[in-house]
């Protein structure tokens, strides 16, 4: 291949592309340039390639149209922070050996992830009013009821101290148990993506059956939590409770589609020297296997429109490999799914 069609090739490409030698830059593509902002070669070739790559403290890799990247930040002319992912290739020219190296742009993918995440909170919290609206109906009707006690025998002058002050504290203690259901929904809510908390993989899971414990007997579903304990963990707590309370809600659509009365729950828990794992079971007949391999993709979903994002279980995967280091996989055994996350210590 000659230069000038080389030439050609190298600056007309996507993908942004830097030659190094010994460290240093030696030329660097059009894409490049346009990347990072510059606009004369002549700024970059000859520095030192880590003035404008940054590599993670935490070596991370991404996977990107079937292939593994490692996650790198790149700093534009004007000191901007890019997340990009990098590939390198050692050539050989003249006994010579230089790194050519490949660079796409993720701003564009990043901004589409965080909407997705964005829209994915939003559907959580759809599910949140539901749960919030099961959880006060029962105290409601109560407060209903006694009002409407108070003002018969206020009405045929009945009414006497202590039977209005057993009332009265019948509605401040329902009044209370609504105040704390808000306060646990709104904890949910908060944006910790950014705060590590010490704490148990257990207690996560706890709270997220205290949320939904009402909801789920209503629908006569047991839900039956192994007394295994984890060793503690640095977690993002409130992403942890997203991801269970996920899959807990697609076992419980799952119960009501496949018309399962007796729905059971099973969580269990295993530990080794590098990981914690949540195995989350149900009876409800499993995934269909031709479906099974599509779940955890953007905007697939076995629901109607009406009930069904399709970003429940992609978030889950997003959250669990982006904020925890690990996995989730979804399988069958005899009776129903089984969903294994996987936690990095």
């Amino acid at each position: 291949m000659d230069n000038q069609l080389f030439s050609s090739f190298f600056n007309n490409t996507i993908e942004g592309v830097i030659v190094i030698e010994d460290g240093f830059i030696l030329d660097i593509n059009d894409s490049m340039m346009s990347i990072l902002e510059y606009s004369d070669k002549k700024e970059l070739i000859g520095n030192l390639a880590t003035g404008i790559l940054l590599p993670k403290i935490h070596q991370t890799f991404l996977e990107y149209n079937h292939s593994t990247f490692e996650e790198i930040s790149l700093i534009t002319k004007e000191g901007k922070i890019i997340p990009a992912i990098i590939k390198i290739k050692d050539i050989e020219q003249n006994n010579k050996l230089y790194k050519m190296v490949f660079i796409l742009d993720l701003s564009e993918l990043k901004q589409k992830e965080s909407l997705l995440v964005e829209q994915s909170r939003m559907a959580a919290m759809g599910e949140m009013l539901s749960m919030i609206a099961h959880q006060w109906r029962q105290p409601l009707s109560s407060i209903g009821a006694a009002i409407s006690n108070i003002k018969l025998k206020l009405k045929m002058k009945k009414m006497d101290n202590e039977t209005l002050e057993e009332k009265l504290y019948d509605i401040d203690k329902y009044l209370h148990y609504m105040s704390k259901t808000i306060d646990d929904f709104r904890n949910f809510f908060r944006n910790n993506s950014e705060k590590k908390e010490l704490g148990s993989v257990n207690g996560v899971v706890s709270t997220t059956l205290e949320l939904i414990e009402k909801v789920f007997i209503n629908n006569g579903i047991t839900i039956i939590n192994s007394e295994e304990k984890l060793n503690p963990l640095y977690l993002y707590k409130s992403e942890l409770l997203q991801v269970i309370l996920n899959i807990l809600n697609n076992s419980k659509d799952a119960f009501h589609e496949n018309s399962i009365e007796n729905g059971i729950i099973k969580i269990d828990y295993e530990e080794d020297e590098n990981t914690q794992k949540i195995l989350i079971s149900d009876n409800a007949g499993g995934i269909p296997q031709h479906i099974i391999d599509n779940i955890f993709d953007p905007y697939f979903s076995t629901k109607d429109k009406k009930n069904g994002t399709g970003l429940g279980l992609y978030m889950c995967k997003t959250i669990i490999e982006k904020h925890f280091e690990g996995t989730i996989i979804a399988n069958n055994n005899s009776e129903g799914a089984v969903f294994t996350i996987v936690l990095s210590k």
